[in-house]
């Protein structure tokens, strides 16, 4: 089951609620106040939902900090290539600027990446 940052945050509204038994409607219905075992039990499960984003958020940090650092079919690698091909591809040329619209696309950049230099022009 995958568990979005918008479910995170409803749950989170949901638990600030249950934590402030003036906002809780069965408060005022009943006049009764809530227990401090369902007060501590909210305020844990605050605390790991708190622990949850901030691990989400840690390995979203991590995975696109390793994605620049590791993908040898990434863009800038394409583009350093293709300014390497001056001579057959001359920059500010309609050529390049189409093949810079291609380089877009992950499948033509790896395609581009992987085949023999001597017929990359071509």
């Amino acid at each position: 089951m995958m568990f979005t940052f918008q479910m995170m945050f409803k749950l989170m509204e949901t638990v600030k609620k249950e934590k402030n038994p003036e906002m809780s409607s069965s408060h005022f219905k009943t006049g009764r106040k809530k227990s401090s075992k369902q007060i501590g039990g909210a305020v844990r499960l605050s605390s790991q939902i708190e622990k949850l984003c901030n691990a989400a958020n840690n390995m979203s940090q991590a995975t696109s900090s390793l994605t620049l650092v590791m993908d040898p079919y990434g863009i800038p690698q394409a583009v350093k290539i293709l300014d390497s091909m001056s001579k057959e591809v001359p920059e500010a040329s309609p050529l390049y600027f189409f093949a810079l619209r291609l380089l877009f696309n992950k499948d033509k950049r790896i395609m581009f990446l992987s085949i023999n230099p001597k017929i990359r022009a071509l």
